[in-house]
């Protein structure tokens, strides 16, 4: 690699860490949310406890409130230790954290597409950009960086992109060799599970990976490196099927499983339509009815939408980046569509298709990129200034979204009426409107 070269990759990954600072800037204000999560998530007495041997086990050995999560404890413990109740060197973890992700993103995207699109080095580099700015700034994202109880989905991600950064780095070797990248993305994800409970599902993107890069899944080898992975996804999904959250007992209801698979329907809908168009984002979004009340008519939809997005995606089966990133979407969202009951109280959450995301932005990013490259100079000006656009709202959104989540009364402002249908809620008596 030429000077050149890399001082242009160095600029581009200086970038892609200062936008999301200065987006999220107004975090380095913002206060604890002490009636919400944050009462119990941070203040806890692992937390205040200290750097303690007994507390550090307690930490590793432990649950709280139904989670576990412990190397994101420990930060809030090591935090605690040295800054005190100062809100904002809590925030300005989780705002680092985010920074480093995009960055990673870039790197995980370009060296994904790098091995299938050896010769078309100048898309792969733009779709990585284009991805890594889509995560960044999307107010979808929000929430997972403006909360400090959503810490731990920014950390587990962290992680997660390194262990996979770190596959990629040793899985194309032939003969392959289990040197210390292999080491190092087992490490990477077991941090990532000990982060976050849904980190637990990471291991099951790698046989994905081996397919889009290029590998022969008949080869046994291929599989049986994957047992330690593979081991650590089954442990570690067991045990967080097996949480319940003593404050959401209320909630956990005993839905059948066809209303549960609708829900998910109607998640996965969800979620591709706020990743597209961004409105009316909101810190809960509470199941439609009671267990035992009928289903909400236009609940019914979602099915038949789901089955569409499938037929389309069965159709286009043969575009290898559609496939990737539809099944890293899913793969890493699958635990939270309530297929299996989860101690939940939202029927879906921005927070949780933080990574998620990556496989969307990657796929539109993409077919964005090829799609330019058959337009005339004024047509591919025109689709330029209207992703600009998009951009500048997709970043003003994200920093009004922002403000929502700079303490208690912010939040209770914006949303009363969640409240209310909150209340209701827990006496029973909730009925969508």
């Amino acid at each position: 690699m030429n000077k050149k070269s890399s001082f242009n990759k160095y600029w581009v990954y200086a970038f892609l860490f200062v936008l999301p600072v200065i987006v999220y800037h107004s975090v380095s204000g913002h206060q604890f949310m002490t009636s919400w999560d944050d009462s119990w998530m941070v203040f806890n007495r692992h937390t205040t406890d200290g750097l303690t041997l007994r507390n550090l086990a307690a930490i590793f050995t432990e649950t709280n409130n139904g989670q576990y999560s412990p190397i994101n404890q420990l930060v809030y413990t090591v935090l605690y230790s040295i800054f005190g109740a100062d809100p904002l060197a809590f925030h300005l973890t989780s705002l680092l954290y985010h920074a480093i992700n995009g960055c990673l993103v870039f790197a995980f995207v370009k060296m994904l597409l790098g091995f299938r699109e050896q010769g078309n080095t100048k898309s792969v580099a733009v779709t990585a950009i284009i991805t890594a700015l889509l995560f960044a700034v999307h107010p979808i994202n929000t929430e997972a960086v403006a909360w400090i109880s959503a810490s731990k989905i920014p950390l587990f991600t962290l992680f997660g992109l390194l262990g996979m950064i770190c596959y990629l780095k040793q899985a194309p070797l032939n003969p392959p060799r289990r040197g210390k990248y292999f080491l190092l993305s087992f490490v990477f994800f077991l941090l990532a599970f000990g982060s976050k409970e849904q980190g637990a599902a990471l291991p099951l993107a790698l046989p994905l990976i081996d397919w889009f890069i290029g590998r022969n899944l008949r080869d046994k080898n291929v599989w049986l490196e994957k047992i330690p992975f593979f081991a650590l996804a089954l442990v570690g999904g067991l045990f967080t099927l097996s949480l319940r959250n003593p404050y959401n007992v209320q909630y956990l209801a005993d839905y059948y499983l066809w209303e549960r698979l609708i829900f998910a329907c109607y998640a996965l809908t969800e979620y591709l339509t706020k990743l597209i168009v961004p409105v009316n984002l909101l810190y809960v979004y509470p199941f439609p009815m009671i267990a035992g009340d009928p289903m909400p008519v236009r609940f019914f939809l979602y099915p038949v939408i789901a089955a569409a997005i499938v037929g389309a995606f069965v159709y286009y089966r043969k575009h290898a980046v559609l496939v990737f990133g539809a099944l890293f979407f899913l793969l890493n969202v699958c635990l939270t569509l309530h297929i299996i009951s989860i101690s939940r109280i939202s029927i879906v959450a921005d927070r949780w298709i933080y990574l998620s995301s990556v496989g969307f932005f990657m796929t539109v990013a993409w077919y964005g990129v090829n799609f330019l490259k058959d337009l005339s100079k004024l047509k591919k000006g025109i689709a330029c200034l209207a992703f600009a656009a998009y951009f500048v709202y997709l970043a003003g959104y994200a920093m009004k979204r922002a403000e929502v989540w700079h303490d208690n009364d912010s939040l209770k402002k914006e949303i009363k009426e969640l409240i209310k249908m909150r209340e209701d809620y827990e006496k029973g008596t909730f009925k969508e409107q």
